[in-house]
């Protein structure tokens, strides 16, 4: 059983050099399903490295 392909730029890229119609809507489906399903990812990774930060800011605190 083949795994859906997360829809990243070269996967979109691809689609659009093949110049498949089929394929293309197809990926653009996958990427509307992917993008409902992560949410917002943007601000999700901004929080994590925020999160990140404070984590090495302590970090370097304690060898002091």
């Amino acid at each position: 059983m083949a795994h859906p392909v997360p829809p990243y730029g070269n996967t979109i890229q691809e689609a659009i050099a093949q110049g498949d119609l089929a394929r293309m809507k197809q990926v653009a489906a996958d990427a509307e399903q992917h993008l409902q399903q992560a949410g917002d990812v943007q601000s999700a990774l901004e929080y994590l490295k925020i999160e990140i930060a404070k984590l090495e800011h302590k970090s370097e605190n304690r060898r002091f």
